[in-house]
């Protein structure tokens, strides 16, 4: 195979392998690669976990692996951005899950989760030597570990010597499912009880394209997203902020308990309503009903309901402004989106904040918002293209002044989903 067009992660991890491991290990197939990308959100955050739509792409930016298969069911790792080793055995999953996760480093947990359900699923996989890259901003709200299980589970697929695959057709997994799966993997590897929203992006990339997803049916479709005048600038704060350790299962939580208020309100006063009875997660709530008994709940409550309620339907006007080609009204929602994170939802920062308001003041930039979990990590902007240096010197001058650090910026493009392949 030509390995010219090849990711440059990819090519990174094929150097550095016959360097990482040159014992005289016995290997039983050929050098293979797998990768997988990460994702921006353009609308629909923490809406996924209530059951909501989300509108992502995946993004030029992947996790890769590079490796061979052993002989036996051992599981070695070098990662090139740790510099560590990890080492595991696929033998007994997932009863060993637990033992085996407090001896890796944590980067490794995700990958040992990946094949704890992979298992669970009644795969028997293989075990093999990799070298793991990558250039998806750690922490940044890219979804780095989302594209590192992805990818983590297509080389599993590949150095099984292919007992699954994973396709849309007479495959043992299709992609959706495997964002299910890779999604349980984080759970359990993390703590932080995400919703599907960052593997299904990854699992479904293609390029020029976004997709919409109902996280409830995980029905999905794709939209044109490939305007040769408009480019997708992620602005990464340089802040990092653990999820499990900050208030996003805390959201999760209170989403939950609104719910349950909201369903039983309605209940106690349309007694005949039978579709109050299928109210199970927030975006189950219509707006006109939200409306009607937000007051049966706590201030605080009514604030997170309200904003992931308004956010699922920011998703559907993005919608039908993408598909009427109005990219620059579709723009202005993501403001609104970030107001409702940054006053309702409270996961903003003052840095997420301050690159949104810098961006609001370029003439040019369509709309900005913070993107993922929250607490820090990146803003998505869409910028016209002759926009973009404008949107970049301000940062560069303003950023530092406001927040006393320095951020940096990537362009990105809507690119394709995961893949695997031997190479020699």
């Amino acid at each position: 195979m030509d390995t010219t067009s090849l990711l440059p992660p990819v090519t990174e991890a094929l150097a550095e392998f016959p360097k990482a491991f040159h014992d005289e290990t016995e290997y039983v197939g050929s050098l293979g690669v797998a990768w997988a990308p990460g994702r921006v959100n353009l609308i629909g955050e923490h809406t996924d976990y209530n059951g909501g739509l989300v509108l992502p792409l995946a993004v030029d930016r992947v996790s890769a692996f590079a490796g061979r298969t052993r002989a036996d069911q051992t599981v070695r790792l070098w990662s090139i951005h740790f510099k560590t080793y990890a080492q595991f055995s696929v033998e007994g999953l997932p009863d060993t899950f637990d033992e085996q996760r407090a001896e890796l480093p944590g980067w490794a947990r995700y990958i040992l989760g990946v094949a704890a359900e992979l298992a669970r699923a009644g795969i028997t996989l293989k075990g093999f030597d990799a070298v793991v890259s990558g250039d998806v901003p750690l922490g940044g709200g890219m979804s780095s570990s989302a594209a590192l299980e992805v990818a983590a589970a297509h080389a599993y697929a590949l150095f099984s010597n292919h007992a699954f695959t994973i396709g849309e057709e007479n495959a043992t997994l299709s992609p959706i499912l495997v964002a299910g799966l890779c999604q349980h993997a984080e759970q359990i590897a993390s703590g932080v009880m995400c919703g599907i929203l960052d593997q299904a992006a990854s699992c479904l990339g293609q390029p020029r394209k976004a997709v919409l997803l109902n996280c409830r049916s995980l029905e999905y479709r794709y939209l044109p997203f490939a305007d040769p005048t408009i480019s997708i600038v992620v602005v990464d704060t340089g802040v990092r902020r653990e999820l499990a350790d900050s208030a996003y299962n805390e959201r999760r939580q209170q989403c939950e308990e609104a719910t349950k208020l909201i369903r039983e309100s309605i209940l106690q006063a349309e007694p005949a309503n039978e579709l109050a009875h299928d109210i199970k997660e927030l975006c189950d709530i219509t707006p006109e009903q939200f409306a009607r008994y937000k007051q049966q709940l706590p201030e605080l409550l009514q604030r997170r309901a309200g904003y992931v309620i308004a956010e699922n339907e920011r998703v559907l006007q993005v919608v039908k402004l993408l598909e009427a080609g109005n990219i620059e009204e579709a723009g202005k929602i993501l403001w609104l989106g970030h107001a409702g994170l940054q006053n309702d939802y409270e996961v903003s920062c003052t840095e997420l904040d301050a690159l949104v308001d810098i961006a609001c003041n370029v003439p040019g930039v369509l709309g900005a918002r913070m993107m993922g979990g929250g607490f820090g990590g990146c803003t998505i902007n869409l910028v016209r293209h002759e926009a973009v240096e404008a949107l970049q010197q301000a940062i560069e001058l303003q950023y530092p002044e406001r927040t006393g650090r320095r951020a940096s910026i990537d362009i990105c493009r809507a690119a394709a989903g995961p893949g695997c392949t031997f190479v020699a």
